[in-house]
């Protein structure tokens, strides 16, 4: 059923856009709050790609499907630059990832500092183009924030928030424009710290389990 809302011309914008998802009321976050991500982070969009890439050594590179429930997940190794294929966001420790392409996923994490330790001198870490970087402006981190971007209503209103038909994307403006109520901004810092915390203990673990396949894997080859 068909949620009817009333827009003058003048809401529709510089581009007189008329698609009606743009001014679906469920893109709202009815909350109490002084200030919106915009004041709290920046969104990075510096591109490399394999023929721009100066860096030495190895990259590792995130698709969407590495983000989930506010960590990143590996399922693979870094590649020389040369493999990077298209054009990637690079990203620093501490930067949050949102993907723009199917909220219902939940794929939103925390780059945490060991990605950037994959290999014995360090590699770089670069991320799809389908992921908004946040990074946290000067005394905010952005790691702060993921509990409050997984959260229901933020993902209900960017699922409101999808425009386009075969890969609906929610745009960099919605985004920006969430509300961050106070308790969210009081409490960032703790909750930063326990997000790194976290994302250890999943690293951790992923090492150990893998570890422990090799053992067997090594265990059946003998004779």
């Amino acid at each position: 059923m068909g949620i009817p809302v009333l827009r003058r011309v003048a809401d529709l914008g510089d581009g007189l856009v008329l698609a009606p998802e743009r001014f679906d009321p469920r893109r709202q976050v009815e909350v109490v709050a002084r200030c919106c991500l915009s004041d709290l982070v920046d969104i990075v969009a510096e591109n490399v790609s394999a023929r721009s890439w100066k860096s030495p050594g190895a990259v590792l590179i995130l698709d969407t499907t590495h983000a989930y429930e506010g960590f990143v997940v590996l399922r693979h190794h870094p590649v020389p630059p040369a493999s990077m294929g298209s054009a990637k966001r690079l990203v620093q420790a501490g930067d949050v990832i949102i993907s723009r392409l199917r909220p219902y996923l939940r794929q939103v994490a925390l780059v945490d500092e060991a990605l950037f330790q994959l290999c014995r001198r360090g590699n770089a870490v670069a991320a799809s183009t389908e992921f908004f970087v946040l990074r946290g402006r000067t005394g905010f981190e952005a790691a702060g924030l993921v509990p409050f971007l997984l959260s229901q209503p933020v993902q209900a209103a960017l699922a409101a928030g999808q425009e386009g038909g075969h890969h609906p994307r929610f745009r960099q403006e919605l985004l920006l424009s969430l509300p961050v109520p106070d308790q969210v901004t009081r409490g960032s810092d703790k909750v930063a710290r326990k997000m790194r915390s976290l994302a250890a203990a999943v690293r951790n673990s992923l090492l150990a389990s893998r570890s422990m396949v090799a053992a067997v894997e090594t265990a059946l080859a003998e004779p």
